[in-house]
């Protein structure tokens, strides 16, 4: 246990603080980040900017995955936990909207237990929600909009001097007699090389985190990033350019340097790491940009680094996979594309601009240039129905095709429901002219949502052709297709396929079982009756029983 006494704690929370004790049912998205589990553990690439950026400052600060603890260790005490920490401040992350309950109750219980300190939240949901989540919840001392680095450091430097905290750029506090404060926006800054994301010493724990089984290895995993900012537009996107204008005040990416690249890869080589996701795709710098970061990092000698994933925002050229070819960063090299749907209609209105023969061309040329290449797709979005679902179906069998499952060299194909769309985005801004009606418009309604107990109730959304009820179905139908492509193509045995199957058949069971208990007006039985399916849901034998006895 820390018994440091620190400036700041960042907190990243899980999802649902106590998710283990209440009868809960992520079903299906928990596949969107399957390995980091629906407890959602990846932090905030931000966090570690800026507990670096604060350490280097000569605070004392460190960063805890809640979410990770809550996850690793079944006997971990959320609330004795925080109960024993010291800081001056605690900043607890809202990035993603799915820990809208999160991140609110561990403010609240921070506040309990330490309240002299001061809680304050960041991340791209709070941006959002600041003015809101500031006038409703009092355990909150404020918010930090948008980037955050410099504005956290001068609001420890000025606490106890209430009347300077509106000198804090992007800081939305409440006043002593209740009123709230926006500050204005500073401008972001355009040197990334200033900011450092690989202090995996101020993390604790990253165990979990940084380990991922790939391939019959197991890789330690950590993700960086190229830039911030981005060149496109895609609707539903809280990081797309429009959402990093409105809500960061940034204009144009900013991008970390070839030669501070360098530096990263380094740090995290010296902390063995042996595989790097670059999140964010390098080409948006231009190509010489690229080029040179390629370069860069092909003349440098790894200890332990041998895999590195580059993302593509769009289709590849052949120039691309040959300086690829000609300048590995390390010894394995994979790429990730998201066309997001086979169907170019919807993809068009998402904002991915490429055509299917383009994606195409791309994933055989990945691989004829010895790249895996994993693709990732969405159900749920706007133009999309039960009749071009099945364009994305025909896509995903002619990239399975073009693969075979015992080689080293892949193309694989994944998808997510997306369940909650992004505060902040296109989508959920302009939601008539993106195709979409909000189910929730305002924070409260997020935080609401995720306490429901199970997926269909969170869904956030709606389109101008799916209701709730389709999407659920378009998502299950979507799981089902998915397992029989994998068996047809040999990727998972026939038993495996079974396995997956009953699963999916069991998910639509609890959906509709809870659809009827969540009609019972007595609370009290509600309970139980969602207890009782909860502990059907652990045991596989009774979970079997359960399947076979309410099949239609």
């Amino acid at each position: 246990m820390i018994l440091t006494k620190f400036d700041i704690v960042f907190l990243h929370p899980p999802s649902i603080i106590d998710f283990w004790r209440r009868p809960w049912f992520p079903g299906p998205i928990a596949r969107t980040v399957s390995n980091l589990t629906p407890a959602f553990i990846m932090l905030p690439i931000g966090m570690l900017s800026a507990a670096d950026y604060l350490d280097r400052q000569g605070y004392k600060v460190k960063i805890i995955n809640l979410a990770e603890k809550t996850v690793t260790d079944e006997n971990f005490n959320l609330e004795e936990y925080l109960s024993k920490l010291e800081a001056d401040v605690f900043g607890i992350g809202l990035h993603w909207c799915v820990h809208s309950r999160g991140a609110i109750d561990t403010a609240r219980l921070c506040k309990i237990y330490h309240p002299n300190s001061n809680v304050i939240l960041g991340g791209l949901t709070a941006t959002r929600f600041d003015e809101e989540i500031a006038s409703k919840y009092s355990w909150v001392d404020a918010v930090v909009r948008g980037e955050g680095e410099e504005s956290i450091a001068m609001y420890i430097r000025k606490l106890g001097r209430l009347g300077e905290l509106s000198e804090v750029p992007n800081l939305t506090y409440r006043e002593l007699d209740g009123t709230i404060r926006r500050n204005s926006l500073g401008r972001p800054t355009d040197d990334l090389d200033d900011l450092c994301f690989t202090r995996l010493d101020l993390v604790e724990p990253h165990r979990r985190l940084a380990n991922l089984s790939l391939q019959h290895r197991t890789l330690r995993v950590w993700n960086l990033p190229v830039c911030r900012g981005c060149l496109f537009n895609c609707a539903t996107c809280g990081g797309s350019m429009y959402s990093y204008k409105m809500l960061h005040g940034r204009d144009k990416p900013a991008f970390i340097s070839p030669g501070k690249m360098v530096e990263e890869f380094q740090k995290l080589d010296e902390q063995k790491i042996n595989s790097i996701f670059l999140f964010q795709d390098i080409r948006m710098g231009g190509e010489k940009y690229w080029k040179t970061l390629l370069e860069h990092l092909h003349k440098e000698h790894w200890s332990h680094l041998e895999h590195v994933t580059l993302e593509l925002f769009k289709e590849a050229d052949e120039d691309f996979f040959r300086t690829i070819q000609k300048f590995k960063p390390t010894e394995k090299v994979g790429l990730t594309i998201s066309p997001e749907s086979g169907s170019e209609i919807v993809r068009a209105a998402h904002g991915r601009l490429y055509s299917n023969e383009l994606l195409l061309k791309s994933i055989r040329s990945s691989l004829d240039a010895g790249f895996s290449i994993s693709t990732y797709f969405m159900i749920g979005l706007a133009k999309e129905t039960s009749i071009s679902i099945t364009e994305t179906w025909k896509l995903w069998e002619k990239i399975l095709k073009i693969s075979k499952p015992e080689s080293e060299t892949v193309a694989s194909i994944d998808f997510g429901p997306m369940i909650l769309l992004d505060p902040g985005s296109l989508a959920f801004d302009q939601p008539e002219a993106s195709g979409y009606s909000l189910k929730s418009r305002a924070f409260q309604d997020y935080y609401k949502k995720m306490g429901l107990p199970s997926w269909k109730q969170w869904i956030s959304y709606e389109t101008n052709y799916l209701r709730v009820d389709d999407l659920v179905n378009l998502i299950l139908d979507s799981s089902t297709r998915f397992v029989d492509l994998f068996e047809t193509f040999e990727f998972i045995s026939h038993d495996k396929s079974e396995k997956l199957k009953r699963q999916i058949s069991l998910d639509k069971l609890v959906l509709k079982e809870i659809d009827d208990i969540l009609q019972i007006n007595d609370e009290r039985q509600r309970e139980v009756r969602l207890n009782e399916l909860k502990e059907i849901m652990k045991d596989p034998l009774l979970s079997f029983s359960y399947l076979l006895t309410h099949n239609e």
